[in-house]
């Protein structure tokens, strides 16, 4: 499909003409040798997607989709490797992907012209993925360009950031406000207004213009912080140097942080979940108000809540044909409900998809069918044929920077989700990081954990949400039947990880076991082995700060030797959530640390100082020693020939060398 195919005209109705763009400016560039066409205002992402460029390319047999979660990093040559996703386009850039690609040259020479004339522009960047895990991106070990010392770090710049960061500012203290993508404001204009509320562009316009105060507003857009240490921030940040974007490394060094991270759009579970053509109904409504960018004229709506209505008549608005709207609750009831009626568009109740899958070769779209949701997904229904389907999922709180920092989590039975727990000195979580619905639960948030920190009178937190006769309640995520015969994968995530349900149902030890080949998961991941069953709910949020990222510098301080032995019946069992992680033989050890601390669960341990990456942990501590002994009892895969042998034991973004005292066993 052409450029102009693939976007909606600029005067598209709500907004969803691409408000970052300059129509006005177009541009080009080179990607793996194509000519990409754009706006100034375009990322390189969303160039891409609106050229016709849709897959990231083949995980085994599987086409995946391309996705703000899921994009092979690009090169200019210079400047480092760059995130699709936070990069902006600019005219004259050469640009090529980083990683393994099947088929280098197809979109470039003769070969690439023969085939765009036969068959039309490339849809796919031709990359490989295989089962072994994505490295790390190249900047978690990259040499720091520059420290900010500030009184609060902020990381997210929707309602509830900008909202923190107006109250620093009131207070007179300085703010530096750290928000992934280009422009500030959040996910705030897809869920709108309720009741009395203020429209979100007023919401925001007035939370933007009160940063103009005593204090100072720092905002660094299109930056992720990826490493917390304490109230130290590490920061990957895009920025535009001699008319060339390159990647700079900026410590935040702050007094306290707060993280509004806001919350994670989940992916259905069912095959073929990861299709190209198939979208969240979140990242669909951005593209489109961002970018204008939306493929193709019909789309067919899946969801378990009611915002994906409103985005649907929207998009009926700006032109695009609503095929259906399939809800997996049964006698919805809901305003945006009745506008669809309203309407004339196709509604379903109580049903869910059960596949989704490519129409014929070399042609865009998707079969998608559905099935009976009343219960449990049993019985199959027609399939439709779409361009895209939006599929909504449940929300997951994004609370990975929450758990590197040492803050804890636990399943949340109520909402469905892996929700913070317990509290941290000079950390703080507002929005819906924290488990907060309502927007103006967010607002409040935000403005009372700066209080709180500053030692003054914060305002009351409400999350009142609609009551249930208005507005029915959100359902869990949509699961599919799990058959082994099924055409196409089912990924529980749409990250990197890749974990199918299929991987997860032959693991000996469940998701978790995954380990054992060196998979990290995410938290998409963890909240969907618990749907389906490959992981005990009581597990989830020890397994979540067992398998995220720390950070931290290794430390040396001298050795302290526990005075006597363990005695065997002093020995707990290790949890049931570590079977498998490290081998089905593994070994118990006592381990004593550098300094007199006591190691507490979850503390992975490495064979040298280098190490940080999760995944080449050779153990991890779970249960600390007998009161008034430091370090800890682990449980080992990969042991050191020698007692004594020296070690390095990750404890809550620090580290602390650490050395084998004596292999325990358990009572029998």
């Amino acid at each position: 499909m052409s450029e102009h195919g693939n976007r909606l005209p600029g005067d598209a109705p709500h907004g969803l003409g691409g408000a970052e763009l300059d129509r006005k400016a177009p541009l080009q560039f080179r990607l793996n040798g194509r000519t990409i066409h754009g706006f100034a205002g375009d990322t390189v992402l969303s160039a891409a997607l609106a050229n016709g460029i849709q897959i990231a390319g083949r995980h085994g047999d599987e086409a995946l989709a391309l996705d703000e979660s899921f994009a092979p990093l690009v090169s200019s040559g210079k400047g480092g490797a760059l995130p699709m996703e936070r990069t902006p386009a600019l005219n004259g850039l050469n640009l090529v992907t980083i990683g393994t690609r099947r088929d280098p040259i197809a979109s470039g020479g003769l070969l690439g012209a023969l085939r765009h004339k036969l068959l039309g522009p490339a849809r796919t960047l031709n990359h490989r993925f295989g089962d072994t895990p994505l490295a790390s991106q190249p900047w978690h070990n990259g040499a720091v360009d520059e420290t900010i010392e500030t009184d609060f770090a902020i990381v997210g710049g929707g309602v509830a950031g900008l909202s923190a960061a107006a109250a620093a500012t009131a207070a007179g203290k300085r703010a530096v406000l750290i928000e992934r993508t280009q422009s500030l404001g959040g996910t705030i204009r897809y869920f709108g207004a309720v009741d009395a509320e203020a429209s979100p562009d007023t919401t925001i316009e007035r939370l933007v213009a009160s940063l103009d105060g005593k204090g100072q507003v720092t905002p660094l857009l299109r930056a992720e912080a990826f490493a917390i240490t304490g109230t130290q921030l590490k920061v990957h940040h895009v920025v535009v140097e001699a008319g060339r974007p390159v990647s700079r490394i900026v410590v935040v060094a702050a007094k306290y942080v707060i993280l509004a991270t806001g919350a994670l759009e989940r992916l259905p579970l069912l095959p073929g979940n990861r299709t190209p053509g198939i979208v969240g109904a979140l990242t669909a409504f951005q593209r489109a108000e961002r970018f204008g960018v939306w493929p193709g004229r019909r789309a067919l709506f899946t969801t378990p809540n009611s915002f994906a209505y409103r985005l649907a008549l929207h998009a009926a608005d700006a032109g695009v044909e609503v095929q259906r709207i399939v809800d997996s609750r049964l006698s919805t009831t809901s305003r945006f409900v009745d506008f669809a009626k309203a309407t004339g568009i196709t509604l379903a109740s109580a049903l869910a998809p059960s596949h989704a899958e490519p129409l014929e070769r070399n042609k865009p779209g998707l079969k998608v069918g559905f099935a009976v949701a009343i219960d449990e997904i049993a019985q199959d229904s027609s399939a439709i044929e779409t361009d895209q389907l939006v599929a909504a999922g449940a929300w997951q709180p994004e609370i990975l920077l929450w758990l590197r920092a040492g803050g804890a989590a636990a399943w949340d039975a109520a909402n469905g989700w892996l929700g913070p727990r317990g509290a941290l000195a000079a950390v703080a979580l507002a929005g819906s990081a924290a488990g907060l619905h309502t927007t103006a639960a967010a607002l409040s948030s935000g403005k009372a954990a700066v209080l709180g920190f500053l030692g003054k009178a914060a305002p009351p937190v409400l999350d009142d949400v609609i009551e249930e006769a208005f507005e029915t309640p959100d359902a869990r995520n949509p699961v599919a039947p799990f058959r082994p015969s099924a055409r196409g994968a089912t990924y529980l995530d749409r990250g990197q990880s890749l974990i199918t349900r299929r991987a997860a149902a032959a693991s000996k030890h469940g998701v978790s076991g995954l380990a054992t080949r060196a998979v990290q998961l995410g938290l998409g991941d963890i909240a969907a082995a618990v749907d389906i069953g490959a992981m005990a709910a009581r597990d989830a949020g020890s397994v979540a700060a067992e398998r995220c990222a720390l950070s931290g510098e290794i430390s040396d301080t001298g050795w302290r030797v526990p005075a006597r032995p363990v005695p065997e019946d002093a020995v707990p069992t290790p949890p049931a959530y570590l079977a498998g992680r490290f081998g089905d033989k593994p070994q118990i050890w006592a381990l004593t640390a550098a300094d007199a601390r006591s190691f507490e669960p979850g503390c992975l341990v490495f064979e040298n100082s280098e190490q940080r990456d999760p995944l080449k942990a050779i153990g991890v501590t779970y249960a600390p020693h007998r009161p008034g002994a430091n370090g800890g009892i682990a449980l080992m895969g990969k042991v050191p020939e020698a007692v004594g042998a020296e070690l390095y034991v990750r404890d809550a973004g620090t580290a602390v060398a650490a050395r084998l005292v004596e292999r325990l066993k358990l009572r029998s």
